[in-house]
């Protein structure tokens, strides 16, 4: 097939997603080259030809990037044609869990689902669920939930890569059969096997479900974070369509650490069944930002593909300081002078964004200049009230989910491990709900007292919820949270009229920010400055961007191999989000009590990726 780089101009190979008739085009644009007004312009090209947006399909990797890609389409088309004539815009695991949710019955998941990280640390569903099935494990090398979540990550792993589990070592085998055992019972599939019981549940059909077999153009973005699973799903699902558009960047793959690599999409554009397009055309970056990110380009890719500006000037400084009190004293007043000069009103992308290799080191910063000026960040803790109001609302939408009420059983204390022990097995050997085990047990005398008076409550309120009747829920509501039960109908109802909808867990949020205020996060203010990740600013563009305490033990921090390459693209990604100017800082030494100072190599030295990229580091008395 065609390399239409030959047949199309660095300024013009917009028009080669435009032209496609057939088959693939796999594009690698780098970054602020336009993929998503290509993207765009071949959606218009296809309804001029006469398709129907119902026959479109965009896939992307993380929610946030398909939240973009919808205000960038009602931008252009409008958000009356959005709502009405919309084609499908999705995450892939949102398709997945459709289908799941569709077609789950057939393999034991009949009824409503919960998708779960099981093994995520900071999440109190997953500690519950993992608590839940080590009792059943009790083997000598997992006799603890830390050890538990060890062994399924590595069964996750297995999910990632598109292989089987039941081939792994021992005693994996045996821990994944006793974990799907309790995920069918509580109906909850796992982030990870999403993917390959989606592709496993489609494939077994004797055809595809309508409303997946009427897609016949895909535009797949982002496809450099998808893992070997998720792209096997996509083969799939495309393989009876019209056409196929990918594109994606090997230089932005980030997301090693469940399974995405930049091999795929490097292999697809080498692919000659393909055609390929490259998009190099940075209309992002300034000048002096485009050099140093070609040169550090130069270091993390076999085949580079310098990016070409489009605007003049711009600004990198690398300074370094003799304390972390330098830093911060001159980080604040850098800070403060550019939000002086943001105009008035900024747009988003006017701003300043912080960018981190990890949170460790970002909550420190953030910790020490949010008191000095507008900070913001984007994660937060929620208060317990919070989580169990959406869980309650939740429930009001998916009733009889069964993980949500064995979730919302941990609120009532008399109920005991023991208590809990018995219904998860009473749950486990008849398959029912955690009502009724906890009804039967009950009964049957296995809860008594105070326990089983406790559990007649939790029954009680488990079905006025799952009533959806709102003069039955508001009491409770109110009761829990100290506030007017008079306002939760509307805010029931808002909730219903999205009940199927793609943006429920939107509305669900919104609701619990207007029923409880305290717990709602702050708007931002686009005066403030961002602290992000750099994982969590994929899609971001701003006007300036500062990596502080940028030192060699932090970024690469002793990473070699593979995770030395992944680190490399790492701050690809943090230099290219900037617009105008980028800030590098770090100190030569840290307080004694300073969290970021421990001894490790690299210690108070300037990252050596400010090297590679061609900068100088000058110090700043």
């Amino acid at each position: 097939m065609a390399n239409l780089d030959l047949a199309y101009g660095p300024d013009d190979r917009t028009l080669a997603f435009e032209n496609h008739l057939a088959g693939y085009l796999i594009s690698l644009a780098g970054p602020g080259t336009g993929k998503t007004y290509s993207l765009l312009k071949r959606i218009d090209a296809l309804i001029a030809a006469g398709v129907s947006h119902d026959d479109i399909c965009y896939l992307t990797f993380i929610k946030e990037i398909s939240k973009a890609f919808v205000l960038d389409y009602i931008e252009k088309f409008g958000k009356d044609s959005y709502e009405a004539h919309k084609p499908r815009i999705s995450t892939l695991h949102s398709f997945a869990c459709l289908l799941l949710r569709n077609l789950g019955y057939q393999i034991g998941y009949q009824g409503e689902l919960f998708f779960l990280n099981s093994t995520d640390t900071e999440d109190d569903a997953s500690q519950t669920f993992l608590a839940d099935l080590l009792p059943s494990i009790n083997r000598p090398a997992c006799r603890t939930v830390p050890q538990l979540r060890d062994h399924i990550d590595q069964i996750k792993g297995a999910w990632q890569d598109g292989l089987d589990p039941l081939t792994l070592a021992a005693p994996l085998p045996t821990i994944l059969a006793q974990a799907e055992t309790l995920f069918r019972a509580f109906r909850v599939v796992d982030w990870d096997q999403t993917i390959p019981l989606a592709h496993s549940l489609a494939e077994a059909q004797n055809g595809l479900p309508g409303w997946i077999a009427d897609i016949d153009h895909y535009l797949i973005d982002e496809y450099q974070d998808f893992n070997k699973a998720e792209q096997s799903l996509i083969r799939f699902l495309s393989g009876q369509a019209t056409s196929v558009v990918i594109v994606g960047d090997d230089d932005q793959s980030l997301y090693s650490g469940r399974g995405g690599s930049p091999d795929g999409i490097r292999n697809l554009y080498a692919d000659a069944a393909h055609d390929h397009v490259s998009l190099v055309k940075c209309h992002r970056c300034r000048t002096t930002i485009i050099t140093a990110a070609n040169n550090f380009e130069r270091t993390l890719n076999p085949h580079p593909r310098p990016l070409q500006s489009v605007k003049p000037d711009g600004e990198i400084l690398v300074h370094s300081f003799k304390s972390s009190k330098a830093e911060l004293a001159f980080l604040s007043e850098y800070l403060l002078d550019c939000i002086a000069h943001l105009p008035d009103p900024p747009s988003p992308k006017d701003g300043i964004v912080c960018l981190f290799s990890n949170w460790r080191i970002l909550d420190f910063y953030f910790e020490k200049l949010s008191p000095l000026l507008p900070a913001i960040k984007r994660r937060t803790d929620f208060p317990p009230d919070r989580l169990w109001l959406e869980r309650v609302l939740s429930l009001f939408c998916r009733p009889e989910q069964r993980f949500l009420e064995r979730l919302l059983l941990n609120e009532y204390s008399e109920i005991k491990p023991r208590h809990k022990r018995l219904v998860i097995q009473h749950v486990l050997q008849n398959d029912v709900s955690v009502i009724v085990a906890l009804a039967a047990l009950i009964a049957d005398g296995g809860i008594t007292g105070v326990a089983a008076t406790k559990a007649l409550q939790f029954c009680q309120f488990i079905a006025d919820v799952s009533s959806r009747d709102p003069d039955r829920i508001s009491p409770h509501v109110a009761q829990k949270l100290n506030v007017d039960a008079g306002t939760i109908p509307d805010r029931l109802t808002a909730i219903a009229e999205h009940f199927d909808q793609p943006d429920l867990e939107d509305t669900i949020s919104q609701q619990c920010d207007l029923i409880l205020p305290i717990s709602a996060r702050p708007v931002e203010d686009p005066r403030s400055v961002s602290f992000l990740t750099i994982h969590g600013s994929k899609g971001l563009t701003k006007r300036t961007v500062v990596l502080p305490g940028l030192e060699e033990a932090c970024l690469p921090g002793g990473s070699q191999g593979p995770d030395l390459d992944e680190k490399r693209r790492l701050f690809f990604v943090a230099l290219t989000r900037a617009i105008d100017r980028v800030l590098i800082t770090y100190p030569f030494t840290r307080a004694r009590k300073d969290p970021l100072n421990y001894q490790a190599p690299g210690r108070g030295a300037c990252s050596s990726f400010v090297r590679d990229a061609g900068l100088v580091d000058v110090y700043h008395p």
